[in-house]
């Protein structure tokens, strides 16, 4: 499950800061920001040794203002989502961000990507082939745009992202809502 988390986290670290123009398509939107996540990979040995720092500030900077963060996590948490308080809202979404960085720090470690194969987009799906040292790994974007693109879930092999942690979160909020999930993630 480990190795499985880490390839999705891989799949997002995909997503860099561009200027996002309307008419670009998603296709176009991804190309480009995976360039410019190969060139920050190479160029920055933190995020090549897998620093949580520097991937923490990376992330920051130039993922989370193109991934629809919200939706995805309230997605995650089901209809809980909507019962929890806006302070308990804002908390869970600290805590996944920092659950996802844990995530992405053994991601970046030791990656070698060579290069990244972008296919043309499927409607608001984006399919990718990240070509690796150790063999080629295919991930899938979901995007939205409203005013500009922004990634709402992915899949590494087949396997979504959200669907995945829902899985394995929802049985945690089951049993003690929200502020259970939020203190599981903080163990983590």
């Amino acid at each position: 499950m480990l190795k499985f988390l880490k390839k999705m986290m891989l799949g997002l670290s995909l997503l860099t800061v561009v200027g996002a123009a309307h008419a670009e398509t998603a296709d176009q939107f991804i190309k480009t920001m995976s360039d410019q996540v190969l060139a920050a990979i190479r160029s920055n040995p933190g995020l090549k040794n897998g620093s949580p720092s520097a991937i923490s500030t990376y992330v920051d900077g130039n993922i989370m203002p193109h991934v629809n963060f919200r939706s995805m996590v309230s997605r995650v948490v089901g209809p809980a989502w909507n019962k929890a308080s806006a302070a308990e809202q804002n908390e869970l979404m600290v805590e996944s961000r920092r659950y996802l960085v844990r995530t992405y720090a053994g991601g970046f470690k030791g990656a070698s990507i060579n290069s990244i194969d972008v296919y043309p987009a499927n409607g608001n799906e984006v399919r990718t082939r990240i070509n690796t040292s150790s063999g080629a790994k295919m991930v899938t974007y979901r995007l939205e745009n409203n005013g500009g693109w922004k990634v709402n879930d992915l899949s590494v092999a087949g396997v979504w992202l959200v669907q995945s942690y829902a899985g394995q979160f929802r049985p945690i909020v089951a049993k003690g809502g929200v502020p259970a999930l939020i203190s599981y993630l903080k163990s983590k």
